[in-house]
């Protein structure tokens, strides 16, 4: 069995996969690193610190020995506005990233999104594709890239994107899975991709991200 750390485990995404990996035979210790506890996460394994993220470097300890490293990290613009998204999306992920590097793990997985590029003009696909690109240059034996398309999730907040999302792709997910996956799904990916025997960076897009997760078990 594995060991893991997670980063991001309030959202949407992360908090799905701290619940699987509370229940998972592939992993034997899980350490949660959160600005506050995540609600429902619970069992023996898990290991949960309340850490600041402008400070992460500091809980370097905690992630000593840690073979696997979960990145669910992510905000939005509206939410945090342009500097806060940047700061989250693309300095809190760096952060994590270094820190596992230097900590000995080996294989950083993260949650980027469809369309992320680094050229992009656009704030939201070239700070995803920025990180997807400096993360790649720090050599994990396995550096996975999920890019999902719409999430399916329930949010605490309303998102008019997503919502206006949801009633275009609904009729497109009835013939395609290249369009959305629910946040489930994602998390459920996410731990099938460390079980992999391939190495050297990856990237998985949405429909990937849905074929893999019906392979999925605890």
């Amino acid at each position: 069995m594995s060991s893991a750390f997670v980063v991001g485990a309030t959202g949407a995404v992360g908090s799905e996969l701290v619940k699987l990996l509370a229940e998972s035979t592939k992993f034997s210790k899980v350490v949660v690193l959160a600005r506050r506890p995540v609600d429902g996460a619970t069992g023996d394994k898990l290991i949960q610190k309340t850490v600041d993220f402008d400070k992460l470097e500091e809980n370097a300890e905690d992630i000593q020995g840690v073979d696997v490293a979960f990145c669910a990290l992510g905000t939005t613009r509206g939410k945090s506005g342009a500097d806060g998204f940047y700061k989250v999306d693309h300095d809190y992920v760096m952060s994590a990233a270094k820190m596992a590097k230097e900590n000995g793990v080996k294989q950083f997985v993260l949650v980027s999104s469809v369309g992320a590029d680094a050229s992009s003009r656009f704030l939201y696909p070239k700070t995803k594709g920025e990180v997807e690109k400096e993360i790649g240059e720090l050599n994990f034996e396995k550096f996975v890239i999920m890019r999902p398309g719409l999430i399916e999730a329930k949010r605490p907040e309303f998102r008019i994107g997503e919502f206006l999302g949801k009633i275009v792709t609904a009729p497109l997910g009835l013939f395609s899975n290249r369009f959305s996956s629910s946040a489930t799904a994602i998390a459920q990916a996410m731990i099938n991709a460390t079980q992999t025997e391939e190495t050297g960076n990856q990237i998985w897009n949405n429909s990937k991200i849905v074929e893999e997760s019906k392979k999925y078990t605890a």
